[in-house]
């Protein structure tokens, strides 16, 4: 028998999985969301008629990352072992130079199946909540400060692919074919959910914002490198906070470990650690 899953049907297994675990796991909803359900992208398992696994593949240009959950009640059968032997087929191994497998930092049960898995653990992530009080206080009056700076935001065309990937490339050591082939597979309202940083009309950076379940996450924010240390960074992070409060979002982020400097100007701002999430590259056999 033939099943087909719903969005509806991996938030529901998301949201059991995560309250059995006391754990938040990362399917990067707007990635899903940009996608039909059931594509044959990602891949799911059935028992008794419902979904009770689910494995996310996510391509950013040569690399892919790949993150999912089982139903505590159908655990230890091997369910997640066999969709990822299927998600890494040899088509798939072939067209990714690095797989990496994600698993929140405080998930006992995804580092016990990641150690009978052939992989590394290659780094860790920060996820910072902002704190209101923070923001509505101190970090809020530094708006018209003399180090602050007059920018705008604007939504990311199609023409704007060529200063995303220099933007993308230089700010986070990719290389730039990776970028070039990451931005290729975006269709144009994949690329509008990037905004440019505009500073007298013109790019000076870059930031991402994608929107869930009441939640407003910020990813891919880089500042132009020949604009830095001018206040660029910290205006767009008020204008992106302020935006977003207003309309009803918490505001997150996620920040490598090994990049002290975007975490201090994050807590400057009012953003304070909640949790991590660790990633393994797979080891080729």
């Amino acid at each position: 028998m033939t099943h087909t899953f719903t969005w509806a049907d991996v938030a529901a297994l998301q949201k059991a999985v995560e309250q059995q675990d006391g754990i938040s796991l990362k399917l990067n909803w707007d990635t899903l969301l940009a996608g039909k359900e059931d594509d044959g992208v990602h891949l799911a398992d059935f028992k008794d008629g419902k979904l009770v696994a689910f494995l996310g593949k996510y391509s950013f240009g040569g690399s892919l990352e790949i993150c999912g959950m089982v139903h505590p009640d159908y655990r230890r059968q091997g369910i997640f072992t066999g969709l990822l032997e299927r998600a890494l087929d040899a088509p798939t191994q072939q067209a990714h130079a690095k797989i990496l497998l994600n698993a929140p930092g405080d998930s006992e049960t995804g580092k016990r199946f990641l150690d009978s898995v052939s992989c590394r653990f290659a780094f860790s992530e920060y996820q910072m909540k902002l704190e209101t009080s923070g923001f509505a206080g101190e970090h809020a009056a530094r708006t018209n400060d003399a180090d602050d700076v007059s920018i705008s935001l604007a939504p990311a065309e199609e023409a704007d692919k060529a200063v995303l990937q220099r933007l993308d490339s230089e700010g986070f050591k990719m290389e730039p074919e990776e970028v070039r082939r990451f931005y290729e597979e975006l269709s144009p309202g994949e690329v509008a959910q990037n905004e440019l940083i505009l500073l007298a009309g013109e790019p000076a950076g870059k930031i991402r914002i994608s929107r869930h379940e009441g939640e407003a996450w910020i990813y891919g924010f880089v500042v132009d490198a020949k604009l830095r240390g001018q206040g660029i960074g910290s205006a767009a992070l008020r204008h992106v906070i302020k935006r977003e409060q207003a309309a009803g979002y918490d505001v997150w982020l996620e920040v490598a470990l090994d990049n002290p400097n975007a975490k201090k100007l994050y807590e400057n701002a009012g953003f304070r650690v909640w949790r991590s999430q660790d990633y393994y590259e797979y080891e080729r056999k």
